[in-house]
């Protein structure tokens, strides 16, 4: 037992010394890269100031073009770690030439453009400010710039981004369906979330795009009407069919905005309401029926269903929970009008929720954005990179037979379902 104990000690002690051996190895590695870059790197520089001269140093030439005047310490942060640096300056340029600039390190630049883009997206992806530090450290050297305030500066090229889709032009795309939601998060100094209005439309073609993005307070009429006011200034067309929840804020705005499109209440927000006015006992067997009633082959058929529903929840005392299922039924069941392949995209605000879910990882990394645009500037970033990835609706041909408004000129002539 005592040698065979010895043994797995003596082998134990072998494979910690080859792996410190191997971390030897690496860090070698390591010190001869960046010691290769640093050479290369301030060979360029030097080479670049000849360059800019004419001449090598301590060479004299019958132009005059300058002198050199030394070198200026400076860091510099790339994907292997941070270097130090002797950049060349010049001096005593004649009057009409053109001040020295390098074209491979700007003024003041600290970090290479591939670590500030990769830093932006590691922050997109959801790494906050103050965990760069302890992420990124090992890998970027103890020099390197990672303080929060340093990736906050980064970020606020964020806002050039969204300002240019902000004012984007909307009219090359003839959106057929839109929904609109409005998303809360948590940014401002009080307590109270942000309210983030956001559209999404399907073109001709079946393709989604993110047409708005915007703080508004709450879901007011005032400021949806705003939003949609600016859309169509900017050239969207009135679609075929509007499609969201129950806030009276954006129907109110829809009425006034785009009145002759058809009017489509998100189901599941409807079934989130009718449950909620019924006892829990009742709730499994009544959400079963209740979605019955939107997933029924036809509109006569979903209507028979949610009467029966209605009789039965009276009969049993629930009086207002067949008052909610009964109220607005005819928007809840307005899909029917179109493409049959089409309903389970068109019966809900899915397209905005469900992309959202993965906003939600990013924001609830960040706990709370001091200002709501900083929240407004990084919820874009991450829709913008979902948006990528989204899918054409089923049967992406058949937007095209979707009758719009403005073709239309007023009348409710539409696709029938199939």
């Amino acid at each position: 037992m005592a040698i065979g104990t010895r043994r797995r000690q003596d082998v134990n002690r072998l494979e910690e010394r080859s792996g410190q051996a191997a971390q030897v190895v690496e860090d070698q590695v390591e010190a001869l890269v960046r010691q290769g870059a640093q050479q290369m790197l301030m060979s360029a520089l030097n080479e670049e100031v000849e360059a800019y001269l004419g001449r090598e140093a301590y060479q004299r030439r019958d132009r005059f073009r300058g002198y050199r005047n030394g070198t200026t310490a400076r860091r510099l942060t790339f994907g292997s770690g941070t270097l130090d640096l002797a950049v060349p300056r010049v001096r005593d340029l004649p009057a009409d030439q053109q001040p020295f600039a390098s074209k491979i390190l700007r003024k003041y630049q600290r970090r290479s453009d591939t670590v500030d883009r990769t830093f932006m997206q590691l922050f997109i992806e959801g790494l906050a400010t103050r965990d760069f530090e302890p992420a990124l450290r090992l890998l970027m050297g103890e020099k390197a710039p990672l303080s929060p305030s340093v990736i906050s500066r980064l970020t606020q090229q964020f806002k050039a981004g969204y300002e240019a889709f902000d004012r984007q032009d909307l009219s090359p795309c003839k959106i057929v369906y839109a929904w609109a939601d409005g998303i809360y998060l948590k940014a401002g100094l009080g307590t109270e979330k942000a309210c983030l209005l956001v559209m999404v439309g399907a073109d001709t073609a079946g393709k989604k795009h993110l047409l708005a993005l915007r703080e508004g307070y709450r879901e007011s009429a005032e400021s949806w009407g705003d939003l949609l006011r600016d859309c169509r200034r900017r050239g969207m067309n009135e679609p075929a069919l509007w499609i969201a929840d129950g806030a009276l804020g954006l129907w109110a705005a829809v009425n006034e905005q785009s009145r002759n499109s058809a009017q489509q209440r998100c189901t599941n927000h409807k079934t989130v309401n009718v449950l909620d006015k019924l006892p829990l006992k009742e709730r499994p067997e009544s959400v079963k029926r209740i979605r019955a009633v939107w997933q029924a082959d036809n509109e006569a058929a979903a209507r028979k269903l949610a009467r029966r529903l209605t009789d039965d929840f009276r009969r049993a005392g629930y009086d207002r929970a067949a008052d909610c299922l009964a109220a607005d039924l005819d928007r809840c069941l307005t899909f029917y009008q179109f493409p049959a392949a089409h309903w389970c995209h068109l019966r809900t605000t899915n397209p905005i929720e469900s992309p959202f879910a993965g906003v939600r990882l990013r924001t609830n990394a960040a706990k709370r954005f001091k200002k709501t645009k900083s929240g407004v500037y990084v919820v874009f970033e991450v829709m913008r990179r979902l948006e990528q990835k989204w899918r054409r609706l089923k049967s992406a041909e058949l937007c095209a037979t979707v009758v719009l408004p403005e073709s239309c000129r007023g009348k409710k002539t539409r696709t029938n379902a199939a």
